[in-house]
């Protein structure tokens, strides 16, 4: 009975291990977990048994239990141990909180029950602060997770990295953690993280170094004595890591460079080994470096030592040296040396095996060289050697160089020789002085002069019969240089060539001549400022006879400064001038404006005159002057004058006004800044007198022709105003034979006056009779001249009457009334006298009224008046008797005398409003000019 059980059992757990090896049944749960934790690498591994290759795998955080892994892995089982094994690194250190794991095997179709949680206990248990990680060192551009651990008795506030504070994450009740992204590389100490309590107190904190692998580079090997060798490279980039534990270790072929550091990159070995390896080493990574060569072709030679001039001349020094290794005695070597002087530098080559001695060749006198020696292996080269320390050496003194002698003329017979002074390497020694000597075919020998170091010219006089020869000669201590003549010719007038017109090229004179057959010695190009008085600058350069150009360099020239440029031949005896300029290197505006510019006005016309300023002023070729008329903002030309010899200009057809004028001249660099003149033009005095008096004659003259041509074309008005016409009166009867004396007395109601009445419609002429009182009262004042020949004066007053009104209302007048005569024997009438209304009897008009009575002969006229004035003024006027009819058979008889002075009593001549008959006037020449007669 036993064997059948365990029979059963067997073949039951065969099986559910068939079933679960072929995915067919629940698999079985995994066996054996262990954990086996790797603090300073923040690894959990992980060992297990079980048939099935695919497990689900969590981790915990253990206290509350937060999933920090949850993963599918599919692991084979190791054929030799038998058993799953698998590792996971954990983002926070296991230190802590406690971490809790949990394993269960997974088929095609289920999986198995989950294996009891396996935990490592973390470090938030004893009643301690911590920080986890401690003094670690990352690469730059790492995350990295830190927690705290805080006491029991603590609160926790905040955690910093560095000064930043960072957003902590709760992992258990102790623990707190922040996490941080990209670090940048640390300071020297490292980067500081702290923990901090409500109290801002520090519970804890850690350090962590951020930096980066070495990085050298270029491992060169070397020999400096033909038998060890030295390496060297090239140090990388910083690693920010300084603490000693962290430094980069260095081994070269093996061997460890001790020698070597963060500042000092060589590592040197006894014996010379064809390959080389490098290894740089620091906690965050690894670099390998390799080298390999010949030592021939590696040889790096030591510094001379013990240089030393043996043997001094003027012109040449032997230089000597010595080795401090003794194989390099027999080495094929190349040496060089290098000179230095006044500024001036050079270098020589020499070979040979072991050479140690030189002679320097090529030097000057009286200089102070600075010479440095270095050499190298001449087959297969590979860098110049050490050079030695400089050594000074001093050439001695030698004679000086000839002079550079020129002659110029500075007046008719008046000269000056010139020389350029002598640079250090022509000196050859400091000069004491000159020795000047002079000659000519008339005296005998020479006349010598000798001159301070300090002078370079001294003056000749030129002679008239024959040529002058001067020598001139340097002194220095080691004596007298050659000396260098030249020949001043006989002053002739007529010598002197036509000058030409030089234009600069780039602040430069570009020269060019015909080459002269006499020119044996070469050519003297001169160039000295035009018009300079006293002791002129004055420089020159002689050419080969070869030459036919020259460029006199703009270095030499100051620009706005006019040069005169000429060029002479040189032979045996004086100069001859072949060619002269003058001109200007670079053209400027000129410095000055015209000179004296004055106004001169002449009627409407004003002229401009100028004068030119100094040559030294005009820094350029004057081309000509423009003239402007200022305005208010700005210049209007008003001519421009391209002849510079022409200095005035006349501005015509100005009027009354002010003007201003400004005169510039202008190179071919411009404008200068200009002269200005201002005028207020004026009238001329006899163009004065000449205006005055025909400005009034025109204008009188003007005023008579404009008066003439309205008068005549209103001649009827101004006639009918000024010039009425009288009408002449008819006398009838026969007044041939004299008659008796006619004794014309005044009326008492004879006075008559016209006034005129605007109260009327119409303007028609009446009369009306005038009042006693006011009659009586001009009586008064009127004196009659009773004794006096003339003829009464007869005055009447215009009145105007309005025949339908029928009004008699008298209106006052300012006139005074005539005089009537009245005689008995006298019969007057007015031709074409007309009754005002003829249509009505005579007694329906207002205005005079006269008597009219049937006559058979001549009787005295009775003239009666009515002054009855009454008080509503409606018949004011005087009222005749009216007792005849005009339609009467009389009435037609005597209608040729109605309203004559003679029918009625009344005296005094009446005006008729109009005339049949015209009476003709006086012939005058008013009248005839109003009436347009000729």
């Amino acid at each position: 009975m036993q064997s059948w059980v365990t029979l059963a059992l067997l073949l039951s757990f065969g099986v559910n291990r068939y079933l679960a090896q072929n995915g067919l049944g629940e698999p079985p749960v995994p066996r054996g977990l262990t954990l086996k934790p790797d603090l300073p690498a923040q690894t959990l591994s992980l060992t297990w048994q079980s048939d099935s290759w695919l497990f689900d795998l969590e981790v915990f955080h253990t206290e509350l239990m937060n999933v920090v892994l949850n993963e599918t892995v599919a692991v084979q089982t190791d054929p030799v141990t038998r058993m799953h094994s698998w590792t996971w690194h954990s983002p926070l250190p296991l230190e802590c909180t406690s971490h809790s794991v949990r394993i269960r095997a997974r088929n095609q179709q289920s999986v198995s029950q989950w294996s009891p949680l396996q935990t490592i206990p973390g470090w938030d248990i004893p009643k301690k602060s911590y920080m986890f990680p401690q003094d670690k060192m990352v690469p730059v551009g790492s995350n990295m997770t830190f927690c705290c651990i805080v006491n029991e008795k603590e609160d926790f506030k905040e955690m910093k990295y560095g000064r930043q504070e960072m957003n902590a994450t709760r992992l258990s009740r102790r623990t707190y953690a922040i996490t941080v992204t990209n670090q940048p590389a640390s300071d020297n100490t490292g980067t500081n993280v702290i923990c901090s309590s409500q109290k801002l107190q520090i519970l804890t904190g850690a350090v962590v170094f951020v930096g980066y692998p070495p990085g050298d580079e270029g491992l060169v090997c070397e020999t400096r004595d033909l038998a060890s060798a030295e390496c060297s490279w090239k140090k990388g980039r910083d690693t920010h890591l300084k603490i000693k534990r962290s430094h980069t270790n260095y081994t070269l072929n093996g061997r460890d460079c001790l020698e070597a550091n963060e500042r000092k990159t060589w590592c040197s070995s006894k014996i010379w080994e064809e390959n080389w390896t490098l290894v740089a080493r620091n906690p965050l990574g690894t670099v390998q470096l390799t080298d390999s060569a010949q030592l021939t072709d590696r040889v790096h030679l030591l510094a001379p030592v013990d240089v030393v001039a043996v043997k001094g001349e003027a012109w040449s020094v032997t230089l000597q040296w010595s080795w401090s290794v003794e194989a390099y005695k027999k080495l094929e070597m190349v040496c060089q040396l290098r000179l230095f002087a006044h500024e001036l530098s050079s270098t020589r080559n020499y070979d040979g095996p072991g050479l140690s001695s030189v002679v320097l060749e090529g030097l000057w006198p009286d200089v102070d060289y600075t010479v440095t020696v270095r050499c190298g292996s001449k087959h297969g080269f590979w860098k110049w050697g050490d050079e030695s320390a400089p050594y000074r050496i001093h050439t001695k003194m030698d004679r000086p160089d000839a002079l550079d002698v020129w002659m110029w003329m500075d007046g008719s017979n008046t000269g000056r020789v010139f020389w350029k002074p002598l640079s250090v390497r022509e000196s050859h020694g400091a000069l004491v002085g000159y020795e000047v000597s002079q000659s000519s075919a008339e005296e005998d020998g020479w006349k010598m002069v000798s001159l301070p170091p300090g002078n370079f010219s001294y003056p000749i006089i030129l002679n008239n019969s024959s040529d002058i020869t001067v020598a001139v000669a340097a002194r220095n201590p080691a004596g007298l240089s050659q000396p260098s003549t030249v020949t001043t010719p006989a002053y002739r007038a007529d010598s002197q060539l036509s000058v030409s017109e030089l234009l600069g090229t780039n602040g430069s004179f570009v020269l060019s001549w015909e080459p002269d057959v006499n020119a044996s010695r070469g050519y003297a190009v001169e160039w000295v400022p035009t018009g300079c008085s006293g002791l002129c600058r004055v420089d020159w350069k002689k050419l080969p006879e070869s030459a036919s150009s020259f460029t006199v360099n703009s270095d030499c020239l100051v620009a706005g400064v006019r040069y005169t440029v000429s060029v002479y031949s040189l032979s045996t005896g004086a100069p001859t001038l072949l060619q002269r300029w003058q001109g200007y290197s670079q053209e400027m505006i000129p410095s000055q404006s015209v000179a004296e510019l004055l106004l001169n006005q002449t009627g409407s016309d004003v002229l401009l005159s100028w004068k030119a300023t100094e040559m030294k002023q005009h820094r350029g070729f004057i081309r000509g002057y423009t003239i402007y008329l200022a305005n208010a903002a700005h210049l209007d030309l008003i001519a421009n004058i391209t002849d510079p010899a022409v200095q005035s200009y006349r501005v015509k057809g100005l009027s009354l006004s002010s003007y201003k004028f400004v005169v510039k001249a202008y190179t071919s660099a411009g404008e200068d800044g200009g002269a200005t003149v201002a005028i207020k033009m004026e009238m001329d005095t006899a163009d004065m007198l000449f205006v005055g008096i025909l400005v009034p004659l025109g204008i009188m003259f003007c005023c008579l022709i404009l008066v003439s041509i309205c008068c005549y074309s209103k001649r009827e008005w101004v006639k009918k105003s000024f010039y009425p016409e009288i009408p002449g009166p008819k006398v009838s009867g026969d007044w041939s034979s004299p008659r008796g004396p006619l004794d014309v007395k005044p009326s008492p109601h004879s006075l008559v006056h016209i006034v005129e009445n605007p109260g009327w419609g119409f303007s028609k002429e009446g009369l009306f009779p005038v009042p006693e009182e006011e009659e009586e009262s001009e009586k008064d004042n009127m004196e009659v001249d009773t004794d006096s020949d003339e003829p009464a004066l007869l005055r009447y007053y215009k009145q105007v009457v309005d025949d339908s009104s029928h009004s008699n209302q008298v209106l006052d007048s300012s006139g005074s009334s005539t005089l009537s005569v009245g005689s008995t024997q006298t019969e007057i009438t007015y031709a074409g006298i007309q009754n005002p209304i003829p249509s009505q009897g005579a007694c329906a008009g207002g205005g005079y009224r006269p008597q009219l009575q049937s006559v058979e002969g001549p009787a005295e006229p009775q003239i009666e008046f009515e002054a009855d004035f009454q008080d509503d003024g409606l018949n004011a006027g005087y009222k005749p008797q009216c007792s005849w009819q005009l339609d009467s058979p009389e009435a037609e008889n005597l209608s040729g005398s109605l309203g004559s002075p003679t029918s009625v009593t009344s005296s005094q001549f009446l005006i008729p409003e109009s005339s049949e008959e015209k009476p003709q006037p006086s012939n005058t020449w008013f009248h005839n000019f109003l009436s347009g007669k000729t």
